[in-house]
């Protein structure tokens, strides 16, 4: 393997995305659901700032600081947007941070965290081709709500660059691939302590909804599969009839991108295109592994 070049706080540049892996069960365990090494992400909106969703909520943190950080991080990695690599980049990066500050103090949706990794380990860990995980995917997107009230940091990342008012719309949006199944094995989890993480996660949040809003939030999905069983509801024995049907189901629900949309509207016959995903389900694995980002190196932690 190769060693990664080593960064200093000064080398990195705004619209950096910081991918971390952190120390804890917690962490691990969100690495094996992504078949990734990292399980945090950040963005870098300054000389001295990043901004990223915590179970405290979306919090702008210092360079400095995290690199400190080493009893909560085995490393932190610096990938490049090359769509910021362009003559207008200073209004690329006015747009983005545009997309991300009215995310701050946002808080992070710790109650449907276990939801969500289902969804995500289902995802990924199903065999089959390359093109059944898309479908895979497009469908179990429609079943998770597009909430943006409440976001986690990989969720966070793609919003930014996916939202930034740039023209055309979308310049900065962050494309994901779709992989073969990796075979990760699952890690010793230590329960115990996994336990104990994610209750002192919930209370730093200290933010959890109400009974009545936990039930409206868990139902909410509903809506998508409905949409999601409608458009099926006739022959999809086809894999491109499937895709179509999904497609539409998506159109409706708003989480499709224009051209699948243009696709979808004309019936036109599909390659099983990438999907736009549900940012609720992108997964710091979704972004180590767009053709958005290039890997510039890691990010020195301060000696202890």
């Amino acid at each position: 393997m190769d060693t990664p070049h080593v960064l200093q706080p000064h080398d990195l540049e705004a619209g950096d995305v910081l991918l971390h892996m952190g120390r804890g069960e917690l962490s691990r365990l969100i690495a094996w659901v992504g078949d990734s090494a990292y399980s945090h992400a950040a963005v870098v909106v300054d000389d001295t700032q990043l901004i990223e969703a915590a179970a405290s909520g979306v919090r702008l943190a210092t360079l400095g600081q995290r690199i400190t950080m080493r009893e909560n991080f085995h490393y932190i990695d610096v990938f490049r947007p090359s769509r910021l690599q362009q003559p207008d980049r200073d209004t690329m990066l006015g747009d983005l941070r545009m997309a991300l500050m009215p995310y701050l103090g946002r808080p992070y949706p710790m109650t449907s965290l276990f939801m969500l990794g289902i969804v995500c380990a289902v995802r990924n860990k199903i065999p089959g081709s390359r093109d059944l995980r898309r479908v895979v995917r497009m469908a179990l997107d429609l079943v998770v709500d597009n909430d943006p009230t409440r976001v986690v940091c990989s969720e966070l990342v793609y919003r930014g660059f996916d939202e930034a008012p740039t023209s055309p719309a979308h310049a900065l949006r962050l494309p994901v691939a779709t992989r073969s199944r990796q075979h990760t094995p699952l890690p010793d989890i230590d329960l115990l302590a996994l336990a104990h993480e994610t209750l002192d996660d919930l209370r730093r949040a200290d933010r959890s909804p109400s009974l009545a809003s936990e039930i409206a939030l868990l139902s909410s999905p509903m809506h998508g599969m409905r949409e999601l069983t409608a458009a099926a509801a006739e022959d999809a024995s086809e894999d491109e009839d499937l895709a179509l049907r999904l497609l539409q189901a998506r159109t409706r629900l708003g989480i499709t991108a224009p051209r699948q949309a243009s696709l979808a509207a004309t019936g036109a016959a599909l390659a099983l295109p990438e999907p736009t995903p549900n940012p609720k389900t992108v997964l710091p694995a979704d972004l180590e592994f767009s053709p958005g980002l290039v890997k510039i190196g890691r990010l020195a932690l301060a000696s202890t």
